[in-house]
């Protein structure tokens, strides 16, 4: 079992660079939803994206730790976000219910299937 020092080490000096750089990217807008968020009510639609954006910022530092689970997750994700923005983009919901950087989690997602064949 590796202690957190030793987690945040290796996700920090086993990738390329580009993947420490993206996850400082999720956890900073992660926070950042939150802190806009913040005088929202709980049980809202607004909270939806910060829930989203969580998954996201878990499934990328998993595959900046090189986990299949992390890439196949984001990947997935990725997936469902682009369906849904395009189910909806001209249907019931007018307004924006997807993650606001969906085609940014595209070129991530490209960057994911590039190194997949390093992961375990």
């Amino acid at each position: 079992m590796r202690t957190f020092k030793d987690f945040i080490v290796d996700i920090a000096k086993k990738p390329p660079i580009l993947f420490p750089l993206v996850g400082l990217f999720h956890v900073v807008l992660f926070f950042w939803l939150i802190w806009s968020d913040h005088k929202e009510p709980f049980p809202s639609m607004i909270w939806l994206q910060v829930v989203w954006m969580a998954a996201y910022t878990v499934f990328w530092i998993a595959a900046c730790d090189f986990r299949k689970w992390g890439a196949w997750g984001y990947l997935s994700l990725t997936v469902i976000n682009v369906a849904i923005f395009l189910a909806f983009r001209n249907g019931l919901l007018k307004e924006d219910n997807t993650n606001i950087m969906f085609l940014l989690d595209v070129i991530f997602s490209f960057a994911l299937l590039y190194y997949y064949k390093t992961f375990r």
